[in-house]
């Protein structure tokens, strides 16, 4: 084959390429668009599963102790999920978080770190317009603004006869 036959050959198949490659452009284009939107389908659905499992999670680890606090408000169904709310906010805050439900909604406590000092505070959740302490809740803060305050140990001793 001569140097010019090769050349009209190499030219022959590289018009065939070109021609090809227009014909098949729009196909391989859309097949492409299928592609990306099929992996952009799974990765969301992946992201939204992996959000709502770690939500389920949250959930399921929120105490009986919490969830009965928070079912016995007087106004249920705005301050139970305005205490529902507040437990989860808080949670990253502090190391422990003792539902009382009486006065306050809870006792949350932050224990000393080398960084900062730790803290008890008396929490009680608000939803709604009005925030009003209650007369209890106003004498509980007078005593904590007038530190009064204890820790009181009690030790029951009980005897058994052998």
């Amino acid at each position: 084959m001569t140097f010019i036959e090769a050349l009209i050959v190499c030219s022959f198949s590289l018009c065939t390429l070109v021609f090809i490659i227009n014909k098949y452009k729009n196909i391989i284009q859309e097949s492409l668009r299928e592609k990306v939107r099929d992996e952009i389908s799974a990765q969301t659905t992946g992201v939204v599963k992996h959000n709502l499992d770690h939500l389920e999670k949250i959930i399921s680890e929120v105490p009986e102790k919490v969830l009965k606090s928070v079912t016995s408000s007087a106004n249920v169904k705005k301050g139970a999920l305005g205490e529902l709310v507040g437990y989860v906010e808080m949670k990253a805050s502090y190391d422990r978080i003792i539902p009382l439900g009486n006065i306050v909604d809870f006792v949350a406590i932050k224990f000393d770190t080398p960084k900062e000092k730790g803290h008890i505070d008396f929490v009680d959740v608000k939803t709604g317009k009005s925030a009003r302490l209650s007369k209890d809740q106003k004498a509980l803060q007078q005593l904590v603004l007038d530190k009064r305050i204890n820790f009181v140990k009690v030790k029951v001793e009980s005897e058994t006869k052998s």
